[in-house]
């Protein structure tokens, strides 16, 4: 009786953490990324006051990232919980060809519930974090902007180098050096994009099932 309860208790267990896992794990990964742009944020924008950027003082630091990452990892067990609560084991309604029933991993929730749900995660886990990923990088795109232009309007200035009684101005030393400068912001902005294109892609699938579920759940 003891060997029942307690492969019982481990299939009830197995079933809702099996389940709990997509969601845990894909919140997770979003929230990271969401830590990792308010990360680049701080290191790369000045702080309010000042005209430079202090990636040395604004990082989070080594306490700051175990801290980031036990919040990451809490929230996203709080907001998987429901899903371990709503799955469980029992009895198929319906029986094999043996006339022996089933004992399955199925969900306990109604459609109402499980959709109410759905429509949690979507917003929390996908919608939201999107809009903080895609704020942070147009502010960072932004200011690399604003700064290669004015690094462009600074080097397009004829600068004099007095040497003795003759004056000199360089031709072509100041617009050779802001080349490099270009390409990298361009680079950058290029990435930032990447990334932003590439959340969305990742995890659209995914969203785009539990969005289609809640329409039907409360539209059709």
């Amino acid at each position: 009786m003891l060997c029942v309860c307690l492969l019982s208790c481990a299939a009830s267990a197995a079933c809702r953490v099996v389940n709990s896992m997509p969601v845990l794990s894909i919140t997770a990964g979003i929230y990271t990324m969401v830590v990792v742009s308010i990360e680049r944020v701080r290191c790369v924008l000045p702080a309010r006051g000042h005209d430079v950027p202090t990636p040395d003082t604004r990082s989070i630091g080594v306490r700051g990232t175990i801290i980031a990452i036990a919040t990451i990892w809490a929230s996203s067990a709080v907001i998987a919980v429901p899903m371990a609560v709503n799955f469980d084991v029992g009895l198929a309604h319906d029986t094999d060809s043996s006339n022996q029933s089933q004992v399955v991993c199925h969900p306990t929730w109604n459609n109402l519930q499980t959709s109410g749900y759905s429509l949690f995660v979507l917003v929390v886990s996908y919608l939201l974090p999107q809009a903080v990923i895609y704020v942070n990088y147009g502010r960072l795109a932004a200011y690399l902007w604003r700064r290669h232009r004015a690094v462009a309007a600074s080097s397009a200035q004829p600068q004099s180098v007095v040497s003795g009684s003759q004056t000199t101005r360089p031709a072509g030393g100041s617009s050779s050096r802001s080349k490099p400068v270009a390409r990298s912001t361009l680079k950058t902005i290029k990435m930032l994009a990447t990334v932003a294109i590439l959340f969305l892609a990742a995890w659209a699938p995914y969203f785009t099932i539990i969005t289609i579920e809640v329409i039907r759940t409360f539209y059709l």
